[in-house]
């Protein structure tokens, strides 16, 4: 569930794994992802395309360091654009196929009509952030947990709600999305990613569980994994539900797979400070527990 952050994949840099993943999405991209991911800065990072491709490419990269060095895998979980990562290392699709999806979904999006924002709200309730939502305008796009919601939409309603209610929320942060993500606004990107089904090519069986990003169901077949892909768009984020569906289903240990603390943090505020939660590659601040490498 990486966030693009320069030298993101510099950790990576060295392993042998990982760069056959870089290679290979520099290959069907056109775009030399391991530089990207190992010394990008900010203006090159966070392009239209780059930070798409160097997220999904750091989890993937990630996930093959991880196996490679002995790691097994019995359910994964991608959030946001990690979905696609997700279904790639339970091997529905490949990487060829992820970077068609992404440029799809990056081409219809700049065909969208309007100027759009995304923000995060920490304090205030779910509920209460979605009382001033208005559908087709500004909606909740994503739930992290209690009291952090992103909202996105319509530059102007995004900004009227954040204004709205920032006197009762302890942070409201503007965020670099160009998009209304997982929102209703994304309908036409939908559409024309689901009429694409054909053109992705084969879609082969899962070889472990995906956790659904919407309601934390799991996804087990390359129907319901194409479902996931189309309607991740239009429908928010549910993080809670989804890190709530894997504690119920006791994996051994939690690792998050990219850079970053949001599984961590996650699991903690449902299982207590001694959940099995650590990241891969090991990054300043991992919370590992436990010595057991399936997640």
């Amino acid at each position: 569930m990486a966030a693009a952050t320069p030298g993101m994949g510099r950790p990576l840099a060295r392993n042998r794994a990982a760069q056959a993943v870089f290679d290979e999405f520099r290959r069907t991209s056109g775009t030399d992802v391991g530089r990207l991911v190992a010394g990008a800065g900010d203006a090159e990072l966070f392009a239209d395309r780059a930070w798409e491709l160097a997220i999904v490419a750091t989890e993937i990269a990630a996930f093959e360091a991880f196996t490679a060095a002995g790691g097994v895998v019995s359910g994964g979980f991608g959030f946001s654009i990690g979905a696609y990562a997700a279904l790639r290392n339970a091997g529905m699709v490949d990487v060829g196929q992820v970077v068609a999806m992404v440029d799809c979904v990056l081409d219809a999006s700049r065909a969208l009509p309007g100027s759009y924002g995304m923000a995060a709200i920490t304090g205030p309730s779910r509920e209460s952030v979605e009382a001033l939502c208005r559908p087709g305008a500004v909606e909740v796009a994503a739930v992290l947990g209690e009291g952090l919601v992103l909202v996105a939409g319509e530059r102007e309603a995004t900004d009227r709600l954040c204004a709205e209610i920032s006197p009762r929320a302890l942070r409201v942060s503007s965020l670099r999305v160009r998009w209304p993500l997982h929102t209703t606004l994304m309908t036409p990107v939908a559409a024309d990613l689901g009429r694409r089904r054909e053109a992705i090519g084969r879609l082969r069986p899962l070889r472990h569980p995906v956790y659904s990003g919407l309601d934390g169901s799991r996804v087990t077949s390359p129907s319901e994994g194409w479902e996931l892909l189309v309607r991740h768009l239009i429908r928010p984020q549910r993080l809670d539900l989804a890190i709530g569906a894997m504690v119920a289903a006791g994996p051994a240990e939690f690792v998050e797979m990219g850079t970053g603390s949001t599984l961590a943090r996650s699991v903690s505020r449902l299982t207590g400070p001694d959940a099995a939660v650590r990241a891969f590659p090991p990054w300043s601040g991992d919370r590992t527990r436990g010595a057991s490498k399936r997640c």
